[in-house]
């Protein structure tokens, strides 16, 4: 009896070690990228993300987030902690749907995401970009699988979700939307009204504690009552990119008295350069306008900008509204083909700011690791894994798809949820960013990960039901014989 009892007792010890243990090799294997290229991988923004810089543009939590674990001592400590995060939900997600903890198929998933999906790259890289599926798998996870998840893991989940909806400024619509989805395809299902209201209920919290901070920011720090202190400035650039904003402005100005009026005159009159026009003088350039220019800085950067920034925005959907709709689709449909994981890693144009944060804070040794790299010196191989995505890509959303029709001729409709959401959340993704601030491989790169996921636990729990149907017809084969 006390043997029976000592082994009850170490079971649940043996399986958290257990856990443990198989997250942890998970997450050295998707580390494998960025110590293969000796750093962290880094964008522009990665700077401001660990100067911790406000900015309007930009949620400051993310920085925050990372500061708490580097510390100014150890760079490698965040994407240690994305490297932990990506493996646990990994490793949750392969739990509910297996029905168990499933070791060989977890590491299955590990091992096919990591050769053939962009997740590794966004595991390495100090962006906040790897928040954004997250910030989806969490909610489906808190509002579909509640009862599947230990005390430990709600709290963790809850405050996980707080954390990957505030750390970037696309994440609070997108988890409306999200929600949104969740409680259509409940009532699809016939869910009692009083379980989606407590599902919706729990996962509004960090949504709402998400928006709030992100609110009370831009109130202290920019001085503005809104979410998006920056917003209607960079949609106005990408805009004026695409065509809308440009034509109206050029039949509006002077007459419209806006202060940005004199400066379209000197772009659309100089026949050379400007520092943000094209040689013809025909098309504004919004990455050059918004960072590079001084005529940007002369108007009164984002702060001086944003109310004539809205204005003109209204002003150009009221004029033009089907040159606007007309953008939104030519945006979106460009995005959606433009997914490559690793397109922006390339030696930064702005090395010398990076040296100097990283010497400032992280000391030399962290300096020389940096320019030893390979995204340092070039050496990462773009052109490859551009040409594998175009390949990996369509594979993994017709695996995904496939994956999904055969779970709803099961009925297995947790999956098809997952499914529906992964697509409906990549396409929003696509459309918001594409239409505000442009088509940047990143942006679209940064979600496709979530294919082969969905994929991958579809087909777990496929063959979950097909074991279950075949021991059913055995038992009633054996039923009957009796």
């Amino acid at each position: 009896m006390s043997l029976r009892l000592e082994t009850m007792s170490s079971a649940p010890t043996e399986g958290l070690f257990g856990a443990a243990v198989a997250i942890s090799a998970g997450a050295a294997f998707l580390l494998l990228p960025a110590l293969i290229n000796g750093f962290p991988f880094v964008f522009p923004d990665s700077e401001d993300y660990l100067v911790f810089t406000p900015m309007p543009y930009r949620s400051p939590y993310y920085g925050l987030f990372i500061f708490f674990f580097h510390l100014n001592h150890f760079i490698w400590a965040p994407i240690l902690v994305q490297a932990v995060i990506a493996s646990h939900l990994i490793w949750v997600l392969v739990r509910i749907f297996a029905g168990r903890a499933d070791f060989s198929y977890f590491f299955l998933s590990i091992l096919v995401l990591s050769l053939f999906s962009g997740l590794p790259i966004f595991v390495g890289y100090i962006m906040a970009d790897f928040f954004t599926p997250v910030t989806l798998l969490v909610l489906y996870i808190l509002c579909l699988h509640w009862p599947d998840l230990t005390k430990i893991e709600r709290c963790y989940l809850l405050l996980l979700a707080c954390v990957a909806i505030a750390a970037h400024l696309t994440h609070p619509p997108l988890a409306l939307v999200t929600i949104a989805c969740i409680i259509v395809l409940q009532i699809a299902r016939h869910v009692p009204p009083r379980l989606i209201l407590i599902r919706t209920g729990v996962a509004s919290i960090p949504i709402a504690l998400a928006i709030l901070a992100i609110l009370v920011n831009n109130i202290v720090i920019h001085r503005v009552f809104a979410i998006y202190a920056a917003g209607s400035t960079l949609l106005l650039a990408n805009m004026i990119e695409y065509g809308p904003a440009r034509s109206y402005l050029q039949e509006a100005c002077p007459a419209a008295g806006y202060k940005i009026c004199p400066a379209i005159n000197d772009c659309l009159t100089n026949p050379h350069w400007g520092d943000w026009c094209e040689p013809s003088g025909s098309r504004w350039i919004a990455n050059r306008f918004l960072w590079n220019s001084q005529a940007f800085r002369q108007l009164g950067g984002f702060a001086g900008m944003r109310d004539e920034a809205g204005s003109i925005v209204a002003a150009t959907i009221e004029a033009r509204p089907w040159d606007v709709l007309d953008m939104a689709k030519r945006t979106a449909g460009s995005a959606l083909v433009t997914h490559a994981p690793a397109a922006e890693l390339e030696p930064l144009i702005t090395d010398e700011w990076m040296v100097d944060v990283l010497s400032k804070k992280f000391g030399p040794s962290t300096v020389r690791a940096y320019k030893e790299s390979l995204q340092s010196n070039g050496l990462i191989p773009l052109d490859f894994l551009r040409v594998v995505d175009d390949v990996t890509f369509p594979l993994a959303l017709a695996s995904m798809l496939t994956a999904g029709l055969f779970a709803v001729r099961r009925g297995l409709w947790d999956a098809v949820g997952l499914v529906i959401l992964v697509f409906v959340f990549f396409v929003t993704n696509a459309v918001l960013c594409s239409f505000a601030s442009g088509v940047f491989d990143r942006y679209q790169a940064r979600m496709t990960w979530l294919f082969p996921l969905a994929a991958l636990v579809t087909i777990c729990s496929l063959k979950r039901s097909g074991s279950s149907d075949g021991m059913l017809g055995a038992r009633s084969i054996l039923a009957k014989s009796r």
